[in-house]
């Protein structure tokens, strides 16, 4: 809205959303989502995972290892730590209906 933005995410009973600073952009609140759902599979005891996100720009940037972004380092980080962990997750581009 505006020059506002938040990110968000679900999963079955639980939601995380955050407000985000002004002026940031679409592309950086889709990530941080991306961040958040991370963060939810963390806290979760099951092993499979898909992360629905219409944002093609965020997982263009994380499939292409754009790591010079401090968000999407940050996302492989936690990617691959889950990963090694024993958590499968996919990346699942949502369009738009």
């Amino acid at each position: 809205m505006e020059d506002r933005a938040a990110a968000a995410v679900h999963k079955s009973v639980i939601s995380k959303s955050t407000r985000l600073p002004n002026k940031v952009s679409v592309f950086r609140a889709e990530l941080h989502a991306i961040s958040l759902a991370l963060a939810l599979i963390h806290c979760s005891n099951e092993k499979n995972f898909i992360i629905f996100s219409d944002s093609m720009s965020s997982l263009k940037a994380l499939s292409g290892f754009k790591v010079d972004l401090d968000l999407v380092y940050s996302i492989m980080k936690d990617y691959t730590r889950l990963a090694s962990n024993g958590k499968t997750i996919m990346l699942d581009p949502k369009s738009r209906q």
